[in-house]
């Protein structure tokens, strides 16, 4: 259980501009890392191994995107996922450059 109170960056982000938004590598908040490791205590060790990088990074993404109303595009890492494009100019224009199926590490989150 979390030892304290969840608040999301979306909460503070909302109204923004997509251009306004966080992008690049973001870091991932202390919240996200604890329910992580709550996971680990619900699976089997090679079952967490195998999620673990996908929760990190999905769930990072969510705290700051969630209900703003926006695909975002990036690229999960082990520290946490780098943000490409916000928005759909930028995710236009970054699918446009290379289409997905040549960037298979690209993912989408759409932020509704």
């Amino acid at each position: 259980m979390l030892t304290f109170p969840m608040h999301n960056a979306a909460l503070d982000l909302k109204g923004k501009s997509p251009e306004e938004l966080p992008h690049g590598l973001l870091t991932v908040p202390p919240e996200i890392r604890e329910l992580v490791e709550e996971e680990r205590a619900k699976m089997r060790p090679e079952a967490f191994d195998y999620n673990k990088e996908d929760f990190l990074n999905r769930w990072t993404v969510d705290w700051y995107f969630d209900g703003l109303g926006y695909e975002v595009m990036y690229r999960p890492s082990p520290d946490g996922p780098e943000v490409l494009a916000v928005g759909s100019d930028e995710t236009f224009a970054l699918k446009k450059a290379a289409p997905l199926e040549k960037r298979p590490d690209v993912k989408t989150y759409l932020g509704y």
